[in-house]
């Protein structure tokens, strides 16, 4: 038997499937995004989204998409900074110097509509980050992939967009858990109640 198993190993070992660095970095990064949107910590989110990042980092830098991996490297600075709940002064003026040094990477490394949206996508989730309360971050960050998987369609990163479409998921799912939607429509239904009762 075990003769066996060694004459076929060289053809096992043929067909043996190894990833381009491209597509390594952009499936780690995918599963490291999406783990990310399943958490319910802020601080774990962070931590999960930090890991993502650096991922798109290098997969950014491998396509060539130098405006992503540069929003990349400036969200980095962002997480680090807000794991703290309270950041010093100091650090959160490092966190307010990120926006206009993201407005200037999308300048210098202008590359049209890419780089505008991955901008648009990087200034959502700084406000993101910013928050305190998990809904309100969950619901910020719905809008900087919204915005920001333009960018990923622009780049030809398929990785970029299967994230993306999995981390919108994530979200919703956690918000849904978390009753965010039922709270809102029936935030929503109490308003169109008391404007009904004053037209009456």
């Amino acid at each position: 038997m075990t003769v066996f198993l060694l004459d076929y190993l060289p053809t096992f070992t043929a067909f043996s499937f190894t990833p381009s660095p491209v597509a390594a970095t952009g499936i780690a990064g995918l599963s490291a995004a999406t783990l990310s949107t399943l958490l319910g910590g802020r601080r774990a989110i962070l931590l999960a989204q930090a890991t993502a990042s650096s991922l798109f980092l290098l997969h950014f830098l491998l396509l060539g998409a130098h405006t992503g991996m540069m929003m990349c490297g400036l969200g980095l600075i962002q997480m680090a900074v807000r794991v703290h709940r309270k950041p010093c002064r100091a650090l959160g003026l490092l966190y307010a110097l990120t926006v206009p040094a993201a407005l200037a990477v999308a300048a210098l490394s202008w590359q049209g509509p890419m780089s505008a949206l991955s901008a648009g996508g990087f200034l959502l989730a700084t406000l993101g980050r910013w928050q305190t309360a998990v809904g309100r971050m969950r619901l910020f960050f719905i809008l900087a992939t919204l915005v920001g998987s333009g960018h990923n369609l622009l780049a030809g990163s398929v990785f970029g967009l299967v994230s993306d479409a999995m981390g919108l998921t994530g979200h919703c799912v956690s918000l849904w858990r978390a009753g965010i939607f039922g709270r809102l429509a029936g935030g929503r239904r109490s308003s169109l109640r008391t404007v009904s009762e004053a037209v009456a």
